[in-house]
């Protein structure tokens, strides 16, 4: 439109710019919680294997028998045939599948207009009670009122690096976007 066009758009011009200007800015809040998520999950991974080092804790199969039980899958009647190698390889890419899908929620939280510690909040209080319900009902862990404290504390510190990695990570991404 140039600065001697004086026509005026019609109410239909305008609500398609506005809804292709919506959509367009969902999608890309959505591929920005994407990115960000996977991120976040590259943090938590790095702090369960430090937390892994200094507690002597041994690594799990978890994120593959709820993957198993969701899809009807009898992981563990395969467990004696796979390579411990293969094991390994499919749990990292079902846990950085898992928490770069929490980051799309992370994207539709940002969406809405939320952002700072409200939106990591909001995030982080949705992934870790989807863990505390979702293990118990696939039968992977006990209830969480039977857990003790050190592993809802484990718990509660690798979802909050994170939610905030991956918020702050969204954060920066939206920033720089121009309007």
């Amino acid at each position: 439109m140039g600065l001697f066009n004086l026509k005026k758009k019609s109410v239909r011009d305008r609500f398609k710019e506005k809804t292709i200007y919506s959509i367009g800015t969902f999608t890309g809040d959505l591929g920005r919680g994407l990115f960000a998520g996977f991120i976040g999950t590259a943090a938590m991974s790095f702090s369960q294997m430090l937390e892994m080092k200094i507690t002597k804790r041994k690594g799990n199969d978890t994120p593959l028998q709820a993957v198993g039980k969701v899809l009807g899958i009898p992981v563990l009647d395969l467990m004696p045939v796979m390579k411990l190698l293969l094991k390994e390889k499919l749990v990292n890419i079902i846990h950085y599948a898992y928490g770069t899908a929490w980051g799309g929620v992370r994207g539709v939280i940002g969406a809405t207009g939320l952002k700072g510690p409200l939106a990591d909040a909001i995030h982080f209080s949705s992934v870790l009670g989807t863990e505390l319900v979702m293990l118990p009902k696939l039968h992977l862990a006990p209830p969480v009122k039977k857990w003790d404290a050190q592993s809802i504390s484990v718990s509660g510190v690798h979802h909050i690096v994170y939610a905030l990695v991956s918020g702050v990570v969204f954060d920066l991404l939206k920033s720089g976007r121009k309007r």
